[in-house]
């Protein structure tokens, strides 16, 4: 949220520099997100669920209470509105009752459209909107400064004096204001006239009834929408503008009619013109929240006594209404309060806990010592043994990355889980498999001229197995996915680089008794029977809570001083004979064979066309192996059928 301080001035007098009053907001909840610029305007991180924190009023009354400064609220309109003639009402229509909870309107006649006066562009071009004239601009002024979006038509260009609230027609077409033609889907809903849109509800305005020079006559409308339907219908569009980011929140109906008071107030000032009454489309009345709110629940979880009148003068500066005082046993007051409409975010007593606490400033909750010994840990080891992988793959010289678990359906992975309320259509689907997400980090880095790149992701794929009307049919898997691409290198040397990491990796875990084994769909790495992942040409997967159940305490202690010897053993092999168990039988012969690794495999004149010859190193932590050497070659032959190449 940004807020200019020569506007927040107009509701709170702020004597604080602008660097000082943004440490104020901090504490508030809203910290500084940008460097304060030379026209000191403060752009605000919003965190929480706050709807009234998407206005610059909502702000300066958190900060008016935190500063305990008065709170000066803006004028509304006092004139009262004249009642039209029949044939003068502009007709209201809401054909989807199920998105539209208010729509309130007034009509303004005779009114002068001319450039905005100087404070007011400046306000808004502070914050970032341009200036456009003097009544697009007020609706604009009072969206920000009151976090209520608003709209104006122009009447001469309305076909007919109604507008029909109602669901789109597949593939109708509306341009907005910005030239650009959209096709709309039937969940989303128009403001029309003559049958024609002119408005995508609580999103953008149309071309067609736009206010220019021209306009004499205008219809404003504040509506108040389902933000469910508002959310779902701009992702759709792919439209993120100011107006979509207050309906994204909860707004009270309330709102509309203080926020078309404030504008006719603005307008009658600006422009002229004579107010005349129109439709307020209010079927259903919202009541306000009634909360409970106890001084033993504020000081159990404030761990601090606050005096009570410190406590009235706090929810009175945040507009909280209290409608009933009780003092139970032991002193305990019990007060009854409403909530303020703005406040949509209050739902339960320790929402007003924490406002309390929140204003009475974080930083003078006293530090005490804790009496009894601290809570156990209970961290799931899997979460800590995910932390011990990050730090052994970024020792290796890996760096990790986070991709997305919003993928785009795919009809052919039958295991895909399939959202029914997706954010945009290409990220309708939970993710199988987290390779293309990280293979497609790979490419960017590329594209910018890396040549080795080794990366690595810890996380989540979703799956469902069976029956999807059935919750236990739905599977979360946590996987470790390392991907190496070294461009400087064959595929078969890139391939023997992954292994390097894998057996690296697996050996700091304590996992020496690992098999790779080569099937139709890749090689599966083992261990005691297990499936623990699989292994590409330059990637591996692992499933880490298999990692967790096999791994051990690597013995990195030697208590006698180790001469290490090499030595290549080339054996020759049927072709479609796997590898693996061979490696396994050689690795586990002798006590004294410490290391294992294949060099490579070869086909070629010397060897018969349905055999392969591949190239063993073999590390002895002695250096007499000849017996070793000779009892291995026997078994190889014996068990495996094996050749040995001279």
């Amino acid at each position: 949220m940004r807020i200019p301080i020569e506007w927040l001035k107009e509701y709170v007098n702020v004597k604080k520099s602008a660097k000082d009053a943004a440490n104020s907001f901090t504490m508030l909840g809203l910290m500084l997100d940008k460097p304060i610029d030379s026209k000191e305007v403060l752009d605000l991180e919003h965190r929480m669920d706050r709807a009234d924190w998407l206005s610059i009023l909502g702000c300066a009354r958190d900060y008016a209470a935190f500063e305990n400064i008065p709170l000066k609220m803006p004028k509304l309109n006092q004139i009262e509105a004249t009642k039209p003639e029949k044939d003068q009402i502009v007709n209201i229509e809401v054909k989807c009752p199920d998105v539209v909870n208010r729509f309130n309107t007034r009509v303004f006649r005779g009114i002068t459209v001319k450039d905005s006066p100087k404070w007011l562009k400046n306000r808004l071009e502070a914050y970032g909107i341009p200036s456009i004239n003097n009544v697009v601009d007020i609706t604009n002024y009072v969206m920000v400064e009151l976090g209520q979006p608003m709209h104006a038509q122009d009447l001469a260009k309305l076909e007919k004096q109604e507008i029909v609230i109602r669901k789109a027609k597949n593939e109708e077409e509306i341009t907005t204001l910005l030239g650009e033609t959209l096709k709309l889907l039937p969940d989303q809903f128009v403001l029309t006239q003559n049958g024609k849109a002119t408005v995508i509800g609580g999103i953008v305005g149309g071309n067609t009834t736009g206010v220019d020079e021209k306009t004499v006559d205008i219809v404003l409308d504040a509506g108040n929408y389902n933000q469910n339907s508002i959310r779902k219908s701009s992702r759709q569009l792919k439209i993120q503008n100011e107006t979509v980011l207050r309906y994204d929140k909860f707004l009270h109906p309330k709102l509309t009619e203080i926020a078309i008071e404030r504008a006719a107030y603005l307008i009658l000032k600006l422009a002229g013109g004579e107010y005349y009454e129109n439709i307020d489309w209010y079927p259903k009345e919202h009541p306000l929240q009634i909360l409970k709110f106890r001084i033993s629940r504020l000081k159990k979880i404030g761990g601090m006594d606050i005096e009570l009148s410190r406590v009235k003068e706090i929810l009175n500066a945040l507009e909280y209404k209290i409608l009933s005082e009780n003092t139970a046993e032991g002193s305990n007051t019990e007060f009854e309060i409403e909530v303020p409409y703005f406040r949509t975010d209050v739902v339960v007593e320790d929402d007003i806990v924490a406002d309390i606490l929140r204003i009475n400033d974080y930083s003078k909750i006293p530090i005490k010592l804790l009496e009894m010994a601290p809570p156990k840990e209970i961290t799931p080891r899997i979460y800590n043994f995910e932390s011990r992988l990050r730090d052994h793959l970024v020792a290796a010289g890996l760096h990790e990355h986070i991709t997305e678990s919003l993928v785009q359906i795919n009809e052919n992975i039958k295991d895909q889980v399939v959202l029914e309320n997706a954010l945009t259509s290409n990220k309708g689907a939970l993710r199988t498999e987290i390779q293309s997400g990280i293979g497609k980090v790979v490419k960017n880095y590329l594209k910018h001229g890396k040549k080795i790149v080794s990366l690595f992701e810890i996380g989540r794929t979703y799956h469902v197995r069976g029956n999807p009307e059935k919750f236990d049919s739905y599977d979360e898997v946590r996987s470790l996915q390392v991907t190496h691409r070294n461009l400087n290198v064959t595929p078969n040397e890139n391939s023997k680089e992954l292994r390097k990491i894998l057996h690296s990796l697996l050996n700091n875990l304590g996992i020496d008794n690992y098999n790779l084994v080569k099937t139709d769909k890749g090689v599966r790495v083992e261990v005691d029977g297990d499936k623990i992942g699989h292994l590409d040409v330059c990637c591996f997967c692992l499933l880490t809570e298999q990692l967790l159940k096999h791994k051990k305490q690597p013995n990195r202690v030697s208590d006698q001083l180790v001469t290490y010897s090499k030595e290549d053993l080339s054996v020759i092999m049927d072709l479609e004979q796997p590898l693996g168990p061979i490696f396994q039988d050689i690795k586990n012969f002798d006590e004294n064979i410490v290391g294992v690794e294949v060099m490579e495999e070869y086909t070629g004149k010397e060897i018969e066309n349905s055999k392969k010859s591949v190239l063993v190193e073999i590390q002895y932590k002695i250096s007499d192996t000849e017996k070793i050497r000779t009892n291995l070659i026997k078994h190889l032959k014996s068990k495996r059928g094996i050749e040995i190449r001279s």
